[in-house]
């Protein structure tokens, strides 16, 4: 009996060789495909979590350039007013000028004053100066 059951087991040995390759095969395929699902599941942890830090910093980045456009906007602002401002003064200034050069000129044109009169002239020109003064303010 032993004596016939050899050669249907040398008959069906290629198949069963060939099943347990394909057994193999499949099993080595299975184990292929969990490994790449679980690599690509950590790639895609790890591209998730970057996006989520670069969408962040794209947010923040945003907001940085809004108050930056907003600051050069009130820069502007002072700026330009400032500038009014200026020349406000500058138009004030000349009047001013003009009027100090006046009086400059008036005193240049003067005669001198005798020794003896000085202290008179000092005191007339004074009280003219705080009179000027008054006027002014």
């Amino acid at each position: 009996m032993i004596g016939a059951i050899k050669p249907v087991i040398e008959a069906i040995r290629p198949r069963i060789t060939a099943i347990l390759g394909a057994i193999f095969a499949a099993l080595a395929f299975t184990g292929g495909y969990f490994v790449s699902d679980w690599r690509s599941e950590s790639q895609m942890q790890r591209l998730s979590s970057q996006n989520a830090v670069l969408s962040a910093a794209n947010e923040k980045c945003a907001l940085d350039i809004q108050s930056v456009r907003t600051a050069m906007s009130t820069l502007t602002e002072v700026a330009a007013e400032r500038e009014k401002n200026a020349a406000e003064a500058m138009r004030h200034a000349t009047a001013a000028a003009a009027k100090h050069i006046s009086h400059a000129k008036k005193i240049r044109t003067l005669p001198s004053v005798a020794p003896e009169h000085q202290y008179e002239a000092i005191t007339r020109e004074q009280i003219e100066y705080v009179q000027s003064r008054h006027q002014t303010d």
